[in-house]
């Protein structure tokens, strides 16, 4: 029965596999023709970086990647993450390997192995081998590292050179950052220049009328305005990288009201197969859609309600069937325990041969169990000398560096539940022999957390999700939508009709993973800057897990500077604010001609004076500080006389210059020195890669691949 009703659940879905994967083949369809002129991924400066190669390099960091996280697979995202920072690194390999060659930059052999086993190692080795008691570098623990290194997997071998190679690529680049930081000088007539700018000051006062107080009204704008800010702010609207500008729609796949009963009635089905099930885990693993957690667990990392249900439940009670947040649950259970969260303690390994932890071990099981129980004799006796035993005799690969330790380590780990179980009934600093896969392993026990209530449970939960005819419906609810209102004016009226929200995504690039809303959205931004897609198309119905789109292309936008045009709508506040501080300053022009006493003028024009200090480094937190050209005028304004309107591109000023204080005489200027160096080492070493980078010819296809 419940078997049948977990296939009745899935009874569609084979229609829907085959109607969305006849929708991606038409989806995925568009950049073909493109994919199929294009075997490189790109290049750097003409060198160009085969499709192949890529694919390579992407392969070892999805392998490191998984190693690293203990995962045999990893998310589209992960995946997504991977691909960007390989092509990131082959980029900065080639554009920064062209300039070390042309400056004859290498790091020897020699030098290399200074880096890894000499005085002064490198900041990598510095950080990764470590004593685990004392958390400082020990060069030790890469010496023994080394000489077991032709012993160890040949993937650990690989991880080796490449960590190498990291160590390599980093001195490369400290080098060439040490060549152009170094390079700075200064002379004296620019410190003593740059010491009078933040030294020599002005104290004025000035008045700034708001502009909002003019009514948008009597800022009527005109073409020539447009054009006017947008020929003297262009330098802002200038893009580095293409990217577009989206309108969509997102129809959010929910369970119907029929999913709901049909699911809550296959739940009553489980619940009776579950209390005659002769094996109640291989029961919940084979109809629960979360696996069965075969640890003790603890009440706070239960479902909410199912903590207390379980433990006021008797050892083989039932828990029924409930809901809760989007699922229902029922349990069964299974034992009651007070164990810790989690314990510390060290081992002594004995093992023997056969069982490949060490090539030098030719003992037998019997005699690997003889010494086991003599050194368990000597250890009872006199606990506090394990850490010196170990080192001398155990067969663990790091026994000499770190005495065996086993540092905090929680309920549940599969790798030390052994230790862990044994732990449970020992008392702190008992010593016990432990039977386990590399062989008979000494356990000493350091630490334990305090002992708490822990349960084990068979649970099955059962996620309350739409059917494959629900899919289908809203899959077609899409489909009409993205059929009937297919140009951007039917877009918006459709969406107003059907009742359903437009949202926007604004400057979308090439190489994003996601769009405002929309998880994995890969295939949208592929679409969108697919040269067969035009500005105002609708898009087909992309299913983006769980949520089907439909998307308008509003527009797209090249690299470089734009047009006035595609900016026109979006610069439009700002022109208006322009006009406005241009009609202000036309009226404070105008009262100036009668008026030249700045209070006087400010009641006029309901505002304030306020004074402020400035220095042509602009080392003041006043408004106009920020306004560079009305700076310039303040400047060259003669003291005691009303000076003004100026505008700028916050407002509008009139100022008097009260005072002007020159910068007290000075012979040494080592502190500014010293600071100029700082900031320019600082520069270069935030900023050099991104100019070179900023100078290559990139050519960058990713999106026609991925």
């Amino acid at each position: 029965m419940a078997i049948i009703g977990k296939i009745r659940k899935h009874s569609a879905l084979a229609v829907v596999i085959v109607g969305i994967a006849i929708a991606a083949f038409v989806i995925g369809d568009f950049g073909k023709g493109q994919i199929r002129a294009v075997t490189d991924i790109g290049s750097v400066n003409g060198e160009e970086i085969p499709y192949t190669d890529f694919n390579y390099k992407v392969e070892e960091n999805l392998e490191i990647q998984r190693e690293n996280t203990g995962l045999e697979t990893v998310t589209e995202e992960v995946a997504y993450n991977v691909r960007q920072n390989t092509w990131n690194t082959m980029v900065s390999s080639l554009v920064t390997g062209e300039e070390f060659q042309k400056l004859g930059l290498t790091v020897s052999p020699d030098e290399l192995f200074e880096l890894v086993q000499g005085q002064h190692p490198h900041r990598y080795i510095l950080q990764y081998f470590k004593d685990p008691n004392t958390g400082q570098y020990d060069p030790a623990i890469v010496l023994n590292y080394l000489r077991n290194l032709d012993q160890m997997e040949p993937q650990a071998k690989a991880q080796w050179l490449q960590f190498e190679r990291a160590i390599k690529e980093d001195q490369f680049q400290l080098k060439f950052n040490n060549l152009i930081a170094r390079s700075y000088y200064v002379p004296k007539q620019i410190l003593h220049k740059q010491y009078e700018m933040q030294s020599k000051s002005w104290n004025i006062r000035f008045i700034s009328p708001s502009y909002y107080t003019i009514p948008d009204s009597v800022a009527t704008l005109t073409d020539k305005d447009y054009r006017n800010f947008y020929e003297k702010n262009k330098i802002y609207f200038y893009n580095d990288q293409p990217y577009v500008d989206l309108d969509f729609v997102v129809f959010e796949v929910k369970p119907s009201a029929k999913d709901r009963r049909d699911i809550a009635e296959d739940v009553t089905t489980l619940y009776a197969d579950f209390q005659t099930a002769n094996d109640p885990l291989a029961f919940v693993n084979a109809n629960s859609d979360k696996k069965y957690d075969t640890n003790f667990i603890s009440g706070d990392n239960l479902p909410m309600r199912l903590d207390s249900l379980l433990v006021n439940s008797r050892i083989d009670g039932f828990v029924p069937p409930y809901e809760e947040n989007s699922a229902w649950y029922m349990a069964k259970l299974l034992a009651k325990a007070e164990r810790p969260d989690s314990m510390q303690g060290s081992q002594l390994l004995v093992t023997w041969a056969g069982l490949g932890v060490a090539e030098n071990v030719t003992r037998t099981q019997t005699e690997a169990k003889q010494r086991a129980d003599s050194l368990l004799a000597l250890l009872r006796t006199n606990p506090s000398r394990f850490a010196e035993v170990t080192k001398e005799t155990s067969d663990y690969p790091t026994a000499k560096e770190d005495g065996g330790l086993l540092p905090w380590f929680p309920d549940g780990n599969p790798n030390v539940s052994p230790f862990f179980d044994a732990g449970i009934s020992m008392r702190k600093n008992e010593v016990k022999i432990i039977e386990t896969r590399l062989g008979y392993s000494l356990f000493l026990l350091s630490e334990k957390s305090e002992d708490r209530p822990k349960i084990k449970a068979a649970i099955l939960q059962r996620n309350i999700e739409p059917s494959s005819k629900t899919f289908q419906d809203y899959y077609t609810q899409a489909s009409t939508y993205a059929g009937r209102y297919n140009n951007p004016i039917a877009f918006d009226t459709g969406a107003i009709s059907e009742g359903i929200n437009i949202r926007h995504a604004q400057q979308v690039k090439e190489m994003d993973y996601t769009v405002t809303g929309l998880k994995n959205a890969r295939n949208v931004i592929r679409w969108s800057f697919a040269e067969q897609t035009k500005v105002g198309e609708v898009s087909p119905v992309f299913d983006l897990q769980g949520v089907y789109a439909v998307i308008l292309l509003k527009d797209r936008y090249k690299k470089g500077e734009p047009p006035l045009d595609q900016v026109k709508e979006r610069i439009e506040p700002n022109v208006r604010n322009a006009k406005k501080i241009e009609i202000l300053a036309g009226r404070l022009e105008e009262a100036m001609k009668n008026q030249t006493d700045i209070h006087t003028l400010a009641a006029a024009f309901n505002t304030r004076v306020d004074t402020t200090t400035v220095t042509f480094s602009g080392m003041s937190r006043s408004q106009i500080a920020r306004e560079n050209e009305v700076m310039g005028n303040v400047f060259v304004s003669p003291p005691g006389i009303l000076a003004g309107p100026f505008q700028g591109n916050l407002g509008v000023y009139v100022v008097i210059v009260d005072n002007i204080t020159d910068a007290p005489a000075k012979e040494n200027y080592m502190a500014e020195e010293r600071s100029d160096k700082r900031a320019w080492t600082n520069r270069v070493s935030n900023s050099l890669y991104d100019a070179l980078k900023k100078q290559a010819d990139i050519v960058d296809n990713r999106i026609l691949f991925y």
